[in-house]
C-alpha cells in the first residue's frame, strides 16, 4: 500500500483519505515511518496538516506535544477498528 507525503520547507500534509486508510488499513511499519517523518518536521519548527480532496485543512498540529496526543487518538481509532473486524 502507497502512501504520500507532500513536504515543504516546515510543512508536512497528507490528504484526508490517505490518513484514514494508513490509520485504519495501514501497516505499523507504515504509519511508523510517516510518524517518523511527522515528528522530525515537528521538532524543527514546522507544522503537519491533514487536508481533504478541496485542499481544505481539516487539521492542523504545530507541536510535538499535540501531535502525540493525536497519536494516542489514532492508537485507540487502530485498535477499535481491528477489534471490530470479523475473524476468519
Amino acid at each position: 500500500m502507497n502512501f504520500d507525503l507532500s513536504f515543504l520547507e516546515h510543512k508536512v500534509s497528507i490528504a484526508e483519505d490517505t490518513w484514514v486508510a494508513l490509520v485504519t488499513t495501514g501497516s505499523d511499519v507504515s504509519l511508523a515511518t510517516v510518524r517518523t517523518a511527522i515528528m522530525s518536521v515537528l521538532e524543527q519548527n514546522g507544522t503537519f496538516t491533514v487536508e481533504d480532496s478541496d485542499d481544505q485543512v481539516v487539521r492542523r498540529i504545530e507541536n510535538a506535544s499535540e501531535f502525540e496526543g493525536f497519536m494516542q487518538e489514532v492508537d485507540m481509532q487502530r485498535k477499535q477498528f481491528q477489534q471490530d473486524q470479523p475473524t476468519a
